[in-house]
């Protein structure tokens, strides 16, 4: 899975520890304190979400979006791969065919650094993955992972053919507005591209 590009665990926020008691707590001020605060915190999320526990997750969109648009989808995967013959899953990704936009070293870097982009906006105390839809901070993420904003550098592969394996960290042209195709606006891709490099920048 994807894992975040410059803070690490140790500089984050702690865990929160949940220690399982052996007996029922005692029913004192301390427990009914604990609950009014517990069902305080549920209604500030929930508010804070508008009360919409639907979750679409932006690391299966910036996919979407890279297949939709003719981008790409990342490096080809082995024989030994988890799909069962034949299955639609393993046809699907099998697909070479298709004239793809990157190559596939290029729409792999791509990926994997907006996925990195995406997994800073979610661990962002600040809620900016709630303060876009899911199809606008995707586009953003892509858009700043094709500018090399995203944290992924250039990977020396060891082959003797003058490519690297991976390009990210050098600029990888997209077409002119890209996300207007999905029906996305600029402005908003405006915004949503600023508030991510507060997140990645931090």
């Amino acid at each position: 899975p994807p894992t975040p590009s410059k803070r690490t665990q140790s500089e984050r926020r702690p865990p929160i520890a949940i220690v399982e008691s052996p007996h029922p707590p005692s029913l004192d001020e301390s427990y009914w304190t604990t609950k009014e605060q517990m069902v305080s915190t549920e209604q500030h999320v929930l508010r804070m979400i508008q009360f919409d526990t639907t979750v679409c997750h932006p690391h299966r969109c910036v996919l979407i979006v890279m297949e939709t648009l003719g981008f790409g989808v990342g490096k080809e995967k082995g024989e030994d791969d988890d799909f069962s013959s034949g299955s639609v899953e393993k046809e699907h990704h099998r697909d070479t065919t298709k004239n793809w936009l990157l190559r596939p070293d290029q729409s792999e870097a791509v990926i994997q650094s907006a996925w990195r982009i995406v997994n800073e906006a979610s661990l962002d105390p600040r809620g900016v993955a709630l303060q876009f839809p899911v199809i606008v901070l995707s586009c953003a993420a892509i858009s700043l992972a094709a500018e090399g904003n995203g944290g992924v550098e250039k990977i020396d592969d060891g082959k003797e053919d003058g490519k690297d394996d991976a390009r990210v960290g050098n600029n990888v042209n997209l077409p002119e507005f890209w996300w207007r195709a999905l029906d996305v606006s600029t402005n908003d891709i405006t915004m949503a591209k600023e508030a991510l490099k507060k997140v990645i920048q931090n």
